[in-house]
């Protein structure tokens, strides 16, 4: 057994002391309650550009609806223009939004061929007849 001499000792003990210490301050460091701070965040509507009007929505709508294509694709449905017309007049204004929105999509495309159209015509119909 190795003795260990009075000086030696009290550097252990002061080791020890210094360890525990830091020990203790590190476990009251991570045990201190935080402040916590909570803040609403902005929807991405917020964010995005002002909303169309109704009015400018309807219009936009109406451009498509009125191409010979589309009024055909309507007209063999068992549509009539003033009908879906009135039947637009009746979305509420996040389906009217939604239905401008994917006309601009399909404007964007440059010449769409005449299945698109009519697609969009059956589009439109569906929207008309779901929300009746």
């Amino acid at each position: 057994m190795a003795i260990i001499s009075g000086g030696e000792a009290h550097v252990i003990h002061d080791r020890l002391r210094t360890r525990r210490l830091m020990v203790l301050l590190g476990v009251l460091l991570l045990a201190w309650p935080l402040a916590a701070s909570a803040a609403l965040i902005p929807s991405k509507e917020a964010d995005a550009p002002v909303a169309h009007s109704r009015q400018a929505d309807l219009e936009q709508v109406g451009a498509v609806l009125a191409r010979g294509e589309v009024a055909k694709a309507l007209s063999s449905r068992g549509l009539a223009p003033r009908e879906v017309e009135q039947r637009l007049a009746q979305l509420s204004d996040e389906d009217l939004r939604s239905l401008a929105a994917n006309v601009d999509q399909i404007q964007a495309a440059g010449d769409v061929p005449q299945y698109i159209w009519i697609l969009l015509a059956v589009l439109i119909v569906v929207i008309i007849l779901t929300h009746l």
